[in-house]
């Protein structure tokens, strides 16, 4: 079945798009990104390879969580040690949670203990578009971005003033509630939305794990609220304020509980805010200000006892210039302060650490030549200088099609735990390094985008060992495939990922853990008068993990799991949508040990969106 499913997303996004034209549905092709230089381009244009899911999409999943959306994204991998809330791990193009940046509006979340992002902290209802870019990118944001950049953006408010209102109730006694009041008046825009969701949830681990795991059900709850307000002063002079936050609230499993009636919980809890000012200064300079702070806070508890407390703070001042040559020509000069506090009860020898950069970029057309240059150095308060580049190239073969090509290279700076924590840390730690290189193929036609993407990376100085050293390395091999587009009809995104994710050692060359080496989706749906319907399939290869207790290595079995959406247009601004994840029942594991999420359904009865 796992075959079948991954050869079918495979047909639909190298054969049927290059036959058939569009015929409904969001022109992805035509959507403006910045991701993926750091300034406004056309998604065609961009030559990382580069996806969005646009708002209308984040509405018809029907989803809750932002993980859930990216199962679908080319080059994508997800675990988690539970429901929803729970703890996750992110894999985007083979690289570990720590090795793929995450921003919020531009703010960096990552904590600074394990160098992670608490993906599963970021609830769609307060979520705009996204945007995700795979391949090294570290040129243009320093460091963590080996396997790329996913940047979330909350939303904003747009046309006239109005209220928009989300009710949902769903099985595992979920609830959703969202409010939202937002639009423009004269030369102002603003947005206020907050957002409600608890689940009872189900058991996070198989009890056959432990004596001591609890069976009761582990529950959910987050409340999250984001808000802008920005003025447009004149044409050439805007500003404005950002501001999001996710208060999460859930239970989990620790399979060393002392007793079978353990209480293990968390409050997570993950925020931003910024101001902007962006003037353009001359006809030739556009000067961009921005000063954000970003936080992640962990606290857990046994029993209702503190069991560990952990709070970073990125603080960040951002200067970017740019300089636009004509139509075809841009140079942006930009310049970075970052402070990366942190308090918690592990004793750290240092309560952070200082980061300054300066990037240098240009983007650049020649008739059907593209091409985009950036090289960054910055320098760490704790282990000096760090120099990255990248080089892209882009051919126009026809009008449609295009041939793109890249070398790059990164990095990822030591944590905080790998540094310092008891019995395993080494302060003499230096950054894994990653070299890149990629070539690949777009064919864009009639609201059809597709991308064909042959990528090398190799990881050097990976830390590991006990206690930890830069003594390994990695190599990651790949193809990764995205389709966005109609056919027949219907609403069809695609993605097929082959990679071998391999980690090497003095005498070993291992798979790298719960990465397969092939996974893919496939979702369709089709209007049908006032319903619109649809499916998904996700399909994975099999993995390996370490076993949750005698931390051996396991194979975790391939898997595939169905999900379908309706979606029915009660009025001209309301609709009810439905959701029925799982809808065989399968039973699958996506971390050694940790319950996946049975068959449940939702609704969300949606006004004023």
């Amino acid at each position: 079945m796992q075959r079948r499913a991954l050869s079918t997303a495979a047909f639909a996004a190298c054969v049927v798009p290059v036959t058939v034209y569009a015929q409904n549905g969001d022109d992805v092709s035509q959507a403006v990104v910045v991701t993926a230089s750091r300034s406004e381009q056309l998604l065609r244009e961009a030559i990382p390879h580069t996806t969005i899911i646009t708002s209308r999409e984040i509405r018809a999943s029907g989803a809750v969580d932002l993980p859930s959306l990216l199962r679908k994204e080319a080059g994508f991998e997800f675990s988690q040690n539970g429901g929803v809330g729970t703890v996750s791990s992110t894999f985007l193009r083979g690289a570990t949670t720590n090795q793929a940046l995450v921003l919020v509006d531009g703010v960096r979340l990552s904590n600074l203990n394990f160098g992670a992002t608490a993906l599963e902290q970021l609830m769609l209802d307060q979520i705009e578009r996204v945007e995700i870019v795979r391949g090294n990118v570290s040129s243009l944001y320093g460091s963590g971005a080996i396997g790329g950049v996913i940047q979330v953006f909350t939303r904003a408010g747009v046309g006239a003033p109005r209220a928009s209102v989300d009710l949902g109730l769903g099985g595992q006694g979920e609830q959703r509630l969202r409010a939202q009041y937002g639009g423009a008046v004269g030369d102002t825009r603003f947005s206020l939305n907050l957002s409600h969701f608890s689940t009872d949830g189900f058991s996070a681990q198989k009890p056959a794990n432990s004596p001591t795991t609890n069976p009761d059900r582990d529950g959910y709850r987050n409340q999250s609220l984001s808000a802008n307000l920005e003025h447009r002063f004149s044409a050439d002079h805007q500003a404005g304020v950002r501001y999001f936050s996710s208060d999460g609230k859930l239970s989990f499993d620790n399979e060393f509980a002392a007793s079978v009636n353990d209480k293990h919980t968390a409050d997570a809890r993950v925020g931003s805010w910024a101001v902007f000012s962006n003037n353009r200064i001359a006809q030739w300079w556009l000067s961009k200000l921005t000063y954000s702070e970003g936080y992640d806070q962990f606290d857990s508890f046994t029993n209702s006892t503190v069991a560990s407390r952990a709070k970073t703070k990125n603080s960040q001042f951002t200067w970017q210039n740019e300089i636009p040559v004509g139509t075809d020509h841009r140079f942006t000069i930009t310049a970075e302060s970052l402070r990366q506090s942190i308090s918690s009860d592990t004793a750290y020898a240092r309560p952070g650490r200082s980061v300054s950069g300066l990037i240098g970029a240009y983007q650049g057309r020649f008739g059907a030549h593209s091409v985009q240059f950036s090289a960054r150095n910055e320098d760490y308060s704790d282990f000096g200088a760090s120099r990255t580049h990248y080089a892209g190239y882009g051919y126009d073969l026809t009008e449609r099609w295009r041939f793109t090509a890249a070398s790059s290279t990164a990095f990822r700076a030591p944590t905080f735990n790998e540094m310092f924590f008891p019995a395993f840390g080494n302060p003499n730690l230096q950054p894994e390094r990653a070299r890149s290189f990629e070539a690949g193929v777009q064919y864009v036609a009639a609201g059809q985008m597709l991308r064909l993407v042959a990528f090398h990376t190799r990881i050097s100085d990976l830390i590991g060992g006990f206690p930890l050293t830069n003594i390994n390395s990695a190599t990651i091999d790949g193809i990764e495939t995205s389709y966005s587009g109609s056919l027949w009809g219907m609403d069809v995104k695609a993605s097929l990922t082959m990679q071998d994710p391999i980690q090497h050692t003095a005498s070993t060359h291992l798979q790298l853990l719960r990465r397969a080496k092939e996974f893919g989706s496939l979702s369709l749906a089709k209007r049908i008068g006032s319903w619109r319907v649809g499916g998904e399939v996700l399909a994975s290869g099999r993995r390996f993990d370490n076993d949750i207790v005698a931390f051996t290595r396991v194979e975790l079995a391939r898997y595939e799991v169905f999900n379908l959406t309706a979606r029915y247009q009660l009025a001209k601004e309301t609709a009810l949508s439905l959701r029925l994840d799982n809808a065989f029942n399968k039973g699958y594991t996506l971390a050694h040990g940790f319950n996946t999420q049975g068959r449940k359904l939702s609704a969300l009865l949606s006004h004023g969106f």
